[in-house]
């Protein structure tokens, strides 16, 4: 049987097409718990888009010829159809919103982000190609996204929350449709698998459900590594894969000379005088510092904005220069907003004078900055803090310390084992994502089980990240 062309299956071919042949042939990995939360998200918003069009028909539960059916109705009794289904050819659509106006229809797309984005507007241009097939004369096409600037009071008007925003003239220019939808559907019912294709469209718009395979199939030091992504796609699209094929002369950046020594050599490359100052800026005894946090597209708690980063959890290990270090942790209970309880708790555990050590600042940064905002009887102390913070990540981004085992990354994840031999093998939880979901699915949603279990796994996980960070210190020392 021939396959249909959805639109999501137009949007990965778009993407790539190895990825729509592994997909309609289902052959993706499982979705991770941290995916299927943020697809979740997106149907809660639709719900109170929907409350937009009170006098919209929902054919959503209907299966798929009886939707068909009942949509041909709707459209000949011009009402607003959600889920609206229309089938040509060998193309389907269900289309968010179908709105009559006086001379044809209204196609609007809603998404669950803070804006109108680049890759909506050839998800509404295959939308509008097929509803023209049909016969239907799309006059307008809009994206129905959450309004940033909303911050939950008590009820969520539908109005304050949502921005509509009319996208018409980009569709418009949309032309390749046609053309894109005869290949995709070669694709799609072909029995060959289509070979890799590494390119910049592995992580964009969205990070390739099998990037890591494909990646997978890379020579070990690879220029993928390099950070100046200008002078690697260059590389990449002349056939240089291998950093040892790099040629000589090739203008690159101090950063990029290093991982180009270190990974070829397979020498780890040290600058000690940086390292010494770096270590020389610190103030004892030092606080270093971890949130987790969980985010949902609709916000749950008042006082709190759209995909707002909220702490449910932190860790703080306290280290003297000299002496025993401490430990203290917080994981909010459920039923109620984390932050207040979490804030009472954190006063204690970071007041000092000596230095906040996080890792990759901009995210502590951010969620201490929104609890200021939010709770303004706590801006002063919270101040405090932000004035300390110094970023342990600065060492690595600037590459004073690069092992070729991080393979051009400075994240924690890389770093830790790189540098102390340890790492986050062994644990339940080995990543922000799974822990924010399961913490979501267990204490706030409860729509999970093994509750306990789960919060034995959270304080062990963001307990190692404070912990894995007094060791690079330690190591770090030991260096210079």
């Amino acid at each position: 049987m021939a396959h249909l062309l959805t639109k999501s299956k137009y949007m990965q071919g778009q993407q790539c097409l190895r990825l729509l042949w592994l997909s309609t042939n289902k052959l993706l990995p499982e979705k991770t718990i941290a995916e299927k939360q943020k697809l979740e998200q997106g149907h809660e918003f639709e719900e109170y888009a929907h409350k937009l069009f009170p006098d919209a028909v929902n054919l959503a539960e209907l299966g798929f010829n009886e939707n068909l059916e009942k949509t041909k109705e709707l459209i000949e009794q011009k009402k607003i159809i959600f889920e609206a289904g229309l089938k040509v050819d060998d193309m389907f659509l269900r289309a968010d919103v179908l709105e009559p106006t006086e001379n044809g229809w209204n196609l609007y797309e809603i998404k669950a982000s803070t804006k109108q984005k680049p890759e909506h507007i050839p998800d509404l241009a295959f939308q509008k190609f097929v509803c023209e097939k049909a016969g239907l004369n799309i006059e307008k096409s809009f994206v129905l996204h959450l309004n940033k600037e909303f911050i939950k009071n008590g009820k969520i008007n539908s109005k304050e929350l949502s921005t509509i925003e009319e996208v018409t003239e980009k569709v418009n220019l949309i032309d390749d449709v046609e053309n894109n939808s005869k290949l995709y559907l070669e694709i799609m019912n072909s029995k060959e698998k289509p070979e890799i294709l590494i390119s910049k469209n592995c992580n964009s718009p969205y990070p390739c459900a099998v990037k890591k395979d494909c990646w997978g199939t890379l020579p070990k030091n690879n220029v993928l590594h390099l950070t100046n992504w200008r002078v690697y796609w260059n590389l990449f699209d002349d056939g240089i894969i291998d950093l040892k094929d790099v040629p000589k002369g090739t203008k690159l950046t101090p950063k990029d000379e290093i991982i180009l020594e270190g990974e070829t050599q397979e020498k780890i490359m040290i600058s000690k005088e940086h390292i010494k100052h770096f270590l020389n800026s610190l103030k004892y005894p030092l606080c270093h510092l971890d949130f987790e946090t969980f985010d949902t597209a609709v916000p749950i708690f008042d006082k709190s904005r759209p995909w707002q980063k909220m702490p449910f959890q932190y860790s703080v290990h306290i280290q003297p220069e000299n002496g025993e270090i401490i430990h203290y942790e917080y994981l909010a209970e459920d039923g109620e907003d984390p932050r207040p309880k979490l804030l009472e708790n954190l006063k204690e555990h970071a007041k000092g004078s000596g230095s906040v050590i996080v890792f990759n600042k901009s995210f502590e940064i951010n969620v201490l900055n929104k609890l200021a905002e939010d709770f303004p009887e706590h801006k002063d102390w919270i101040q405090n803090v932000l004035d300390r913070i110094i970023d342990l990540a600065f060492p690595f981004q600037s590459f004073y310390y690069y092992n070729p085992s991080q393979k051009g990354s400075y994240s924690i994840k890389k770093v830790l084992p790189a540098i102390t031999g340890k790492g986050y093998t062994g644990l339940e939880i080995g990543n922000g994502g799974d822990a924010s979901a399961l913490y979501f699915y267990s204490h706030v949603k409860k729509e999970i089980d093994g509750k306990e279990d789960i919060r034995k796994n959270l304080l062990k996980y963001c307990c190692l990240d404070t912990e894995g960070m007094v060791w690079i210190i330690d190591e770090l020392r030991k260096l210079v």
